[in-house]
């Protein structure tokens, strides 16, 4: 019976886990003292609490948001002052991106590149970004506008369009090259992201070795839990009900254990 409560508790949970709608865009309105096309990445400005500024290599320390239509957000909250922009600042925007940093493919992250308010993918420099890609882009189809720019090495022309881009501002830490352990970029972006800075790769390996642990110790007891069980309803059927219990409290062990852990995880990459 108690098997039967916690697998429907379980069920129930999944569907409404799987029933829940998209996280919503959020825009709210910044002041700003020129026009900023929709589709800019914009920076905070330095020089005016509550103003935005299009985002360019010289300030993408304060790279904040997209400019977005006002209609477009699923929330939209009131800014003040007359000349005003919304600024999307989570969920899912549709954002200018260029190909100079070559071609844009899907789970991308994208960065701001040479040309003001327009992205890029993400090169082998950590820098901050605006999100990931959820569209490929190559440079063709309707819409594209051609640019030639000025690369330090040369002139290059590169295509501007329009993708939709998942907005979660963060630190991208490239680790090609510079470090004795090996962290792949995505779990070091990740690590950065829950954390709010830069994480040491020593941090992140301490913090899996944990993890790895876990759930080697989690797995164990759950194997002895249910063979024991198997064992002991074989020799004694009128025992399942009691053995049925036990396994309960063993797989609520099992999840102590695993929320300890995801706690010890998040406090080695924090701290």
């Amino acid at each position: 019976m108690q098997v039967r409560r916690l697998a429907l508790t379980i069920a129930s949970l999944a569907a409404l886990l799987s029933a829940a709608p998209a996280l919503a865009s959020l825009s709210q309105g910044y002041a700003t003292s020129g026009t900023i096309a929709t589709g800019s990445m914009v920076a905070l400005d330095a020089k005016s609490s509550g103003s935005v500024v299009v985002a360019d290599t010289t300030n993408s320390g304060r790279l904040f948001g997209v400019v977005v239509p006002p209609s477009s957000a699923s929330i939209s909250l009131s800014g003040t002052g007359n000349s005003q922009v919304q600024v999307v600042t989570s969920g899912t925007a549709a954002v200018l991106v260029s190909t100079a940093g070559g071609d844009i493919k899907v789970g991308d992250y994208i960065t701001i590149s040479p040309i003001a308010g327009v992205g890029q993918k993400v090169g082998d420099s950590s820098t901050r970004v605006i999100g990931t890609a959820q569209a490929d882009f190559n440079g063709s189809g309707d819409g594209v506008t051609k640019r030639t720019i000025d690369t330090g090495s040369g002139k290059k022309e590169v295509a501007i369009g329009q993708i939709p881009v998942v907005i979660s501002v963060s630190t991208y830490t490239s680790t090609d090259g510079k470090q004795k352990y090996v962290v792949p970029n995505w779990l070091q972006s990740l690590s950065n992201t829950l954390a709010g800075k830069a994480v040491s790769p020593i941090r992140i390996i301490a913090a899996l070795l944990i993890l790895i642990v876990s759930l080697v110790s989690v797995t164990v007891l759950l194997y002895a839990a249910v063979r024991n069980s198997i064992i002991s309803i074989g020799r004694n059927p009128l025992s399942r009900s009691s053995v049925l219990g036990g396994m309960i409290q063993v797989m609520g062990i099992a999840a102590v254990i695993l929320g300890v852990t995801a706690v010890a995880m998040y406090l080695v990459i924090t701290r």
